[in-house]
């Protein structure tokens, strides 16, 4: 779950890596506001220890990291992320309560940071900080009722998909299984197939559960209208901490079609000339599209994949792409056998390893323990090397024009000056997705701003002392590019995951 600075409840939330609300106004949620927190953790340790003794007391688990590592169901998926002098972890709703409580009795609001972290695996450092982490990781419960899917914040995305499976239904959202429904659902939830049809993940949240700083617990539904906008994009994290997560659900779609098709560099150029990504726009919203820069093990040049998911056919999709990007582009991907044509669950497993592939109802037990100790028996290799697994990193995203397709060329001749024996080959990837349809129509029940299209890039290394320096000098190259293109009318970085502070963009 993100901590975000936040104005009040209706307002478009601003990121920041702590919570220091004002406890005293914590009744009146929408007159609540969170500050950052300078105060020096070193000197309040007598603070931390009453607060641990005070939860060690109501059998709330407490652990103390001394400065060294973090117990491992609160590890955080960027090595870089602060390290927290105290981990609370809440089994239910009730004792994250007695923990917000506790906070408020000590006088702690404003003097020791506060963060909360549902899943861990975040692009940016909002789930940790130096005072005291909430971790919500042991909170997984999830069910599915007739159309609504209720979640835990804890519930890892793994066990979501599960769930959505068994009962053959549906909701938007990411294809990375490791990350808690708490930061995903509340402040994003792009689905590659899904969203252009049915918006965001955090545009199908119809209520929940929140506990406000001062332990105030209050239902979420149309009757609380600011609490809800806040829950769709911005977490809800200026007023307190959510403790579960309505969502409405579809009938899971009857097919998944897809085709993930590597272009080399004279058919990217035909892309750019046809302005294919410009036009994609204008396909059904059944289909989307989007294109992604990395190295293949196989490969000495970079590797540009030109992708199609679909609700439709195979050949349904041909024939749209055809109409609507013409037919040299649609010539790239015209032979029916390429295609994928199955249920939603196998492209949510694209990125799995093959014992879950062979085994999906593994999923319904995959822990964050899991995902951080054994991470190939959970994710391809190459998927582990380029996201998955535990490490240093940049990640930036912008939204951009949909005609942007000159910065394909730009970021391919990039990935090319990228030295051939470089680690960072395999670790690093850049992808300009498309948007629009239901996601935009849906734009003022969402506390996040949207634009049409959205452009990322992640880079990934473990030796910190050597790495660094080169993949932050890359990053910046990469973000230049991207920025040539933007989209100035959103206004905000998708998910935050470059939170801007003082004017200045921060890679995190």
């Amino acid at each position: 779950m993100l901590c975000q600075r936040q104005d009040n409840a209706g307002a478009v939330p601003t990121p920041s890596p702590v919570v220091n609300p004002d406890a005293s106004d914590a009744a009146n949620f929408s007159d609540i506001q969170s500050q950052r927190c300078t105060t020096s953790v070193g000197c309040d340790n007598f603070d931390l220890n009453e607060l641990s003794g005070l939860l060690s007391r109501q059998n709330i688990q407490v652990h103390h990291t001394r400065g060294q590592l973090l117990p491992t169901n609160a590890q955080m998926h960027d090595r870089a992320a602060p390290l927290p002098h105290l981990v609370v972890s809440p089994k239910n709703e009730d004792e994250v309560v007695q923990t917000l409580r506790a906070f408020k009795s000590l006088r702690l609001y404003g003097r020791i940071p506060l963060s909360v972290k549902s899943g861990g695996h975040g692009y940016f450092n909002g789930a940790s900080c130096t005072g005291v982490m909430l971790n919500l990781s042991a909170m997984t419960g999830r069910r599915v009722d007739n159309n609504t899917l209720s979640l835990e914040p804890g519930c890892l995305l793994a066990g979501t998909i599960d769930a959505l499976a068994k009962n053959q239904k549906a909701v938007p959202h990411g294809d990375c299984f490791g990350v808690g429904a708490g930061g995903h659902f509340l402040t994003a939830g792009w689905d590659l197939i899904l969203a252009r049809r049915f918006g965001l993940g955090c545009q199908s949240v119809v209520g929940g559960r929140i506990a406000l700083w001062d332990g105030t617990v209050l239902e979420v539904d149309d009757n609380h209208a600011e609490l809800l906008y806040a829950m769709r994009g911005g977490a809800a994290a200026g007023v307190g901490v959510v403790t579960k997560i309505h969502l409405r659900v579809v009938d899971e779609p009857r097919r998944a079609a897809w085709r993930f098709t590597r272009i080399d560099k004279q058919q990217l150029a035909t892309c750019v000339k046809s302005n294919a990504f410009a036009n994609s726009l204008g396909l059904p919203r059944d289909v989307s599209v989007s294109f992604r820069f990395q190295f293949d093990p196989d490969a000495t040049e970079p590797v540009c994949s030109f992708n199609i998911v679909s609700l439709l056919t195979a050949e349904e999709t041909i024939n749209v792409l055809e109409t609507h990007l013409g037919q040299e582009v649609s010539r790239l991907v015209d032979d029916t056998s390429r295609w994928q044509q199955k249920r939603l669950l196998d492209l949510r497993l694209i990125p799995a390893s093959d014992r879950l592939k062979k085994d999906p109802t593994k999923l319904a037990d995959v822990t964050q323990e899991d995902l951080h100790s054994t991470p190939l028996d959970y994710w391809t290799e190459s998927s582990t090397k380029r996201e998955m697994d535990r490490s240093y990193f940049t990640s930036i995203s912008y939204w951009v024009r949909p005609n942007c397709e000159d910065m394909f060329n730009d970021l391919y001749h990039a990935f090319e000056e990228v030295p051939s024996r470089h680690p960072a080959r395999e670790r690093m990837y850049a992808l300009v997705i498309l948007g629009g349809g239901r996601m935009n129509e849906l734009q003022d029940q969402c506390a996040m701003p949207l634009g049409e299209a959205l452009a990322r890039f992640e880079l990934h290394w473990d030796d910190d002392a050597k790495e660094r320096r080169w993949g932050e000098r890359f990053t910046a190259k990469i973000s230049e590019i991207l920025r040539s293109v933007e989209d100035p009318c959103p206004g905000r970085p998708y998910r935050g995951d470059v939170w801007i502070e003082g004017g200045q963009g921060r890679y995190a």
